[in-house]
Order: structure tokens, then C-alpha cells, then sequence
């Protein structure tokens, strides 16, 4: 009994170090990871802000997806597979998928929900970027590396569910700390109360948005379960079991598979039936989108439920005979298995949530990116106040030490200015531009690679708040350039409440205001100008005391 203690105590360090290099190792890029991640809560919105021209579109007439089956019929008579999803309040135009019988990549055909015409738009990843980035990575429009990017994020999400199961266990009064936070404090203390309230305050949410994301792509970081369950002649049969994850069976997928020498052009079919029968069977349900394609020798045409019509994600279909109208399957599996996987998929999506949940889910996912940032920035000022209780004096940062510091202005400063240059570049570049949407990520990077150049430079308090005010600039600046290059800025969208176009604007104002402010607020004191005037390095001025440590900036400043 005597040992209980001591062997306790023993595993919570264990545990606390485990914690402790887990975040470190890729802090910076869960950082990048979970911030884009947040900004993808929004990723229609940003999609809209990022294409003006959808701007002031009629509402949809109620034979939209008829029209627009025969305008794309009309632009591509050979057309052998489609994607159709509909507007609604969210996304106000027709968004078309498609390729002909020369097969290869789709393409992408924007409506007017009234007419049919086709709206042509500016070259852009918009919110799409974020998205992709947040799960594979993607640094350009035709990612070459994605599925590299999908293992590295994985590898770095199960990091971060170590470090938060390890930092459940390291923090006996989880509870109290819930309640703590004293910002006066300064240096170690200061930060780690903001680590522990960003860590524990939304904790479910961290959890399940990390082991939801891992379960996404569990095909690929757990495949063995699949490989003996769908042993095939040639190894693993995984388009069985996807298929059957999408509500098929196997033999159907095979008949899908049936060889087809020549791709045959799908029909012209009459859609109001297919809709009327679909609204029969749900009710009051919303029609998301549809979908032709070829089934073996039959051309089918599938009707898809709105996809943020309940929790889980992967939304009921009935298929049809394109040629005779015949219901063929009601689609909706209802496995236990498949129902929780959908629930978890679901969740992590949020498709389901309305303006209001939506706002939440962003706060929550600002609070996990804080998390990840005050845990980063803990690192360093905890070993800077090891270093000053074995010396009156503060010696210079070491290699380590100094890379970490670099490397924490570089990233968790020059993210929101990248995001911000990449925002302003899609209002800036020039509509004609060949490969567009390339160019406005190469703002973005190259955006980012200044503030690794600034946090290797400066990697004190001068970089912390001179990346941080300008990021504030670009903000503030961008309704300013809406209003000079497009027709969608706030003197027109506040009178016409047009409150998804209008919170876009305001929103970059507030995140200006508060870049803004955090800059000012981590200025450098007057104790360390002085200290600069007279020649001493930023890693050693100021370094006296924890508030006013240049090499990381104080919580309490």
C-alpha cells in the first residue's frame, strides 16, 4: 500500500511526457490542421464570398433540376455521367458535375436556378481549399500528393487524441482548472491556465471531432478487418465494400462493373416523377441533388435526400430506371455498424447544423486551435523560466529552443496572415489569369514562407506582433477591396439583408479588430526597445522577467 502513491505519481509523468512530446512533434501542423478545419464550418460561405458573380441569384423555380438536365444536355449532348445538386438556402445556384464519353476528370458547370444558363465564374478553390487542406493537405487544384497528405494528417490526429487522453490523465484538477484562469500571473503560469481552460471547456468536442476524423478514413489506416472480410481472387475486394457502405451489395456493384467497350450517352429523362415519388416516400424531406450514370447496360438516374436533414451524414437515395421511370432500390442502410459510423461522419461534417450551431461549432473549433497554440508557446516559455532559476542572467536560447520559438511565430502567427493574403488575392488577381486558382494559393504559401522568414528573423515579441498586425491589416482591408471590385460589399448587402454576403465582410472586420488588438497587446515593452537600441540580441532582451520574455509572448501582457 505504501507504493500506490508513488506508482500513481510515477504514471501520471509518464503520462505528462507522453503528452508533452506528442503535442510537440507536430503541434504546428494540428495547428494548421484544426484551423483550416474551423474555417471549413463555413466552406460554402467562403465559396460564395470568393465567387461574386453568384451574387443576387433568383430564387429556383420549382422544375430547376429539369432545367437544368436540359441545359446540360444542350452544352453536352454525349454526356455520360452527371452530378446534380440543387440549390437552397445556403448555396443559391445549380452545381453540375459532369463528363463526357472521353472519361476523365469532371467537369464543373455553374446555373441560374431560374433560366438554366450557365453563370461563369471566377478561377477558384474558394472555401473548397480549406476544406481539402484540412484532411489531405491539397496545395493545388489538382493535388498530386493527396493521398501522402491524407496519411500525414491521420498520423497527426492520432498524435493529437494521445495528447488528449494523456492530458485527461496529467491534470488531477481538471475540474478546478475548468475555473482558473489568471492572465496577471504572466510567463508559465498565465499559459498554462489558458491551456488548461481552451483544453478543458469544450473537451467532448475535441474528442469526438479527433477520433471521428480517424474513423473517416478508416479504410485506410485500418484496412486488415477489410481484407479478410472481402478476400477476392486478385486480394481485397474494396469496391464491395464500399459498395456496401453506400447501401449496395456486391453482386450489384459487380453488375456496375460489367465491362462496356464504348461509353453509350445517357437519355434525356423527365424528372417530375421521379421527384413527386421521391417527395412521397419522405415527406416534408428536401430533395438534395440527383445523379445519372450507366448500371451495366441500364441508364439510372438517383434521387438523393438533402444531406442536412438529420445527424448522420450519407443521405437516404432512391434510384430509378432513367428510361422507364421504374423505382429500382430505396437506399438507406440501417446496420447498427453503418448507422453510428454515419453518425460519427456526420458529426464531424456538421452538415445538419443551422447558422446558429454552426457559430458554435466554429467557437469551439477557435478554442481547440488556441488550445494547440498556448500548448506550442507553453513549450517554450516553460524551459525559458528553467534556464533563468540556474542564473541570475538569461542566457541564450538554444538551438532547440530558438527553432521551437521560430517556428511558433512562423505558423501560429503567419496562418491567419496567410489566410488573409489569400482572401485578398482572389479580389486582386486579375479574372483572366491562366491557372487562377493556382496562383491564389501561391499568395497563400508564399504569404506563409514570409512569416517563416519573419519567425526565423525575429522570433521574440517583434515577430509576434508586427505578423499579427499586418494579418489585422488584410482583414480590415477586405471589405475595403469588395467594395472597390465587386458589387456585393456592404452598402448594398446590409440594405437588402443579405446576411450571408454582409456577415462575410463583418466578420473580416472583427477578425481585423482582434488581430489587431493581440498585436498591440503583445508589443514589445519599453524595457526591451531600449534593450534593441543597444544592441542586444531578441533572444536575450528582456528575458528577465516571465511577463516580459521576448522570445514568447506574454498571456498576461
Amino acid at each position: 500500500m505504501a507504493r500506490a502513491v508513488p506508482d500513481r505519481e510515477g504514471f501520471r509523468q509518464a503520462m505528462a511526457w507522453l503528452h508533452t512530446w506528442s503535442g510537440l512533434i507536430l503541434g504546428w501542423l494540428l495547428f494548421a490542421i484544426f484551423f483550416t478545419g474551423t474555417l471549413s464550418f463555413f466552406k460554402t460561405e467562403f465559396n460564395l464570398w470568393m465567387r461574386p458573380e453568384l451574387h443576387a441569384l433568383p430564387p429556383a423555380s420549382a422544375d430547376v433540376a429539369a432545367r437544368a438536365q436540359q441545359a446540360l444536355h444542350r452544352k453536352a449532348p454525349d454526356v455520360t455521367q452527371w452530378f446534380m445538386r440543387l440549390p437552397d438556402e445556403r448555396q443559391p445556384g445549380v452545381t453540375i458535375l459532369w463528363r463526357g464519353k472521353e472519361g476523365g476528370r469532371f467537369k464543373t458547370l455553374l446555373m441560374n436556378p431560374q433560366t438554366g444558363e450557365a453563370i461563369e465564374t471566377r478561377d477558384t478553390m474558394g472555401g473548397d481549399f480549406f476544406y481539402r487542406f484540412h484532411f489531405e493537405l491539397r496545395t493545388a487544384q489538382k493535388g498530386r500528393w493527396t493521398l501522402e497528405g491524407r496519411w500525414v494528417v491521420g498520423v497527426a490526429t492520432m498524435l493529437m487524441f494521445i495528447a488528449l487522453l494523456t492530458g485527461v490523465v496529467t491534470h488531477r484538477r481538471i475540474f478546478k482548472d475548468f475555473f482558473t484562469f489568471r492572465p496577471t500571473k504572466g510567463g508559465q503560469r498565465a499559459w498554462l491556465d489558458a491551456h488548461n481552460v481552451s483544453g478543458v471547456l469544450v473537451l467532448p468536442f475535441y474528442l469526438m471531432i479527433t477520433f471521428s476524423g480517424l474513423m473517416i478514413f478508416h479504410s485506410m489506416y485500418m484496412p486488415s478487418g477489410i481484407a479478410a472480410a472481402y478476400a477476392g481472387p486478385k486480394g481485397t475486394d474494396s469496391q464491395a465494400y464500399f459498395a456496401e457502405m453506400q447501401g449496395d451489395t456486391a453482386s450489384a456493384r459487380t453488375t456496375r462493373r460489367a465491362p462496356d467497350d464504348v461509353a453509350q450517352a445517357l437519355p434525356l429523362t423527365d424528372l417530375a416523377p421521379l421527384l413527386a415519388s421521391a417527395h412521397r416516400t419522405w415527406g416534408d424531406a428536401r430533395i438534395g441533388g440527383l445523379s445519372a450514370r450507366r448500371d451495366g447496360d441500364r441508364a439510372v438516374i438517383e434521387v438523393t435526400r438533402h444531406d442536412g436533414d438529420r445527424l448522420q451524414y450519407g443521405p437516404a437515395r432512391m434510384r430509378f430506371d432513367a428510361v422507364t421511370g421504374e423505382t429500382l432500390a430505396l437506399i438507406d442502410p440501417d446496420s447498427p455498424a453503418l448507422r453510428t459510423y454515419r453518425v460519427l461522419y456526420g458529426l464531424h461534417l456538421a452538415r445538419f447544423a443551422g447558422p446558429g450551431m454552426r457559430w458554435g461549432l466554429f467557437g469551439f473549433g477557435v478554442l481547440g486551435s488556441l488550445m494547440i497554440a498556448t500548448g506550442m508557446v507553453l513549450w517554450s516559455v516553460k524551459r525559458r523560466q528553467q534556464a533563468q532559476r540556474k542564473g541570475a542572467a538569461a542566457p541564450p536560447l538554444k538551438r532547440g529552443e530558438r527553432l521551437v520559438a521560430s517556428l511558433n511565430v512562423a505558423l501560429l502567427g503567419g496562418m491567419p496572415l496567410a489566410t488573409g493574403v489569400f482572401l485578398a488575392s482572389n479580389r486582386l488577381l486579375p479574372l483572366g489569369l491562366q491557372d487562377r486558382a493556382d496562383a491564389e494559393l501561391a499568395c497563400f504559401f508564399g504569404a506563409w514562407g514570409l512569416a517563416l522568414v519573419i519567425g526565423i528573423v525575429r522570433p521574440d515579441r517583434w515577430g509576434w506582433s508586427g505578423l499579427l498586425g499586418l494579418a489585422g491589416m488584410v482583414f480590415a482591408a477586405l471589405p475595403v477591396l469588395n467594395a472597390l471590385t465587386t458589387h456585393t460589399h456592404l452598402g448594398v448587402t446590409l440594405p437588402a439583408g443579405e446576411w450571408t454576403w454582409a456577415g462575410m465582410d463583418l466578420s473580416f472586420l472583427a477578425t481585423g479588430a482582434l488581430l489587431g488588438w493581440m498585436a498591440w497587446r503583445l508589443r514589445p515593452a519599453r524595457g526591451v526597445k531600449a534593450a534593441t537600441a543597444r544592441g542586444r540580441s531578441a533572444a536575450d532582451a528582456g528575458a528577465a522577467t516571465p511577463s516580459s520574455t521576448p522570445s514568447t509572448p506574454a498571456a498576461g501582457a
